[in-house]
């Protein structure tokens, strides 16, 4: 036996200068991968926007880091010829 699944839609209300601006973007497209891709692209913009937020948070830091690694590596590097 073969099920059906049936797609359920809803209504959004938006104002109408929304609406208009919106069927602008969205082209040919069907609403529901309209605002889907809008919504992915919103996301994407989000997690770029907190990486660079991030990075240059960090980036700082990271000299001192690499230059404490350096000296630490040179002031106890060990000899193999004592043991």
């Amino acid at each position: 036996m073969m099920i059906q699944h049936m797609m359920t839609y809803t209504t959004i209300p938006v104002k109408k200068e929304v609406k208009r601006k919106l069927e602008l973007l969205k082209g040919d497209r069907d609403w529901s991968d309209f605002l889907n891709e809008l919504a992915e692209e919103v996301n994407k913009v989000k997690r770029d926007k907190a990486f660079e937020k991030l990075r240059e948070e960090v980036l700082p830091y990271l000299d001192e880091v690499e230059e404490s690694h350096r000296r630490f590596r040179r002031e106890f590097s060990l000899d193999t010829d004592r043991h």
